[in-house]
């Protein structure tokens, strides 16, 4: 756990414990208000966290009914959660720099075919503003967690 020394107080410190992870999980909000949640791959690209998905999946009809989701990196035992609105910039093709991103880090064969690059019913891509975070390490959970807040919109 190379960074397990400190909390993410900041959003680079933030976003740099979030590009490590390999998977995520999204937790978005169903029409009855009960929670969903679902696994997902995502990419930083700048300062920007980007996810995609099928217009038509659970998650996509969430979040174009309500933007506001939590990431959550794979890791327990380094934890680094982000709450936030995703927010629909369009098709994948339209963001190469994002696709691109996207094959060299799942860069896999076998993961290739579940990618934009290579299907393209994967006909969105979301951008995360996000609003707030909280970090912590399970083995030195005292001195490492982590409180970071998006600065207020005047």
């Amino acid at each position: 756990m190379a960074d397990c020394d400190h909390g993410g107080s900041d959003w680079s410190e933030v976003a740099s414990r979030l590009n490590r992870a390999r998977s995520y999980w999204l937790g978005t909000t169903n029409p009855d208000g009960s929670p969903h949640a679902t696994p997902v791959w995502g990419v930083f690209v700048g300062n920007g966290f980007y996810i995609y998905s099928e217009r038509s999946t659970v998650k996509a009809r969430n979040l174009a009914r309500d933007g506001r989701a939590v990431v959550h990196a794979e890791s327990s035992q380094e934890v680094t959660i982000v709450h936030g609105q995703f927010e629909d910039i369009g098709r994948p093709a339209d963001s190469p720099e994002v696709v691109e991103a996207l094959d060299d880090k799942y860069d896999q064969p076998d993961e290739r075919e579940y990618l934009p690059s290579a299907d393209g019913s994967f006909d969105v891509l979301y951008r995360l503003r996000p609003h707030k975070a909280l970090t912590w390490c399970l083995s030195d959970y005292e001195h490492t967690q982590g409180r970071w807040a998006a600065a207020p919109v005047p």
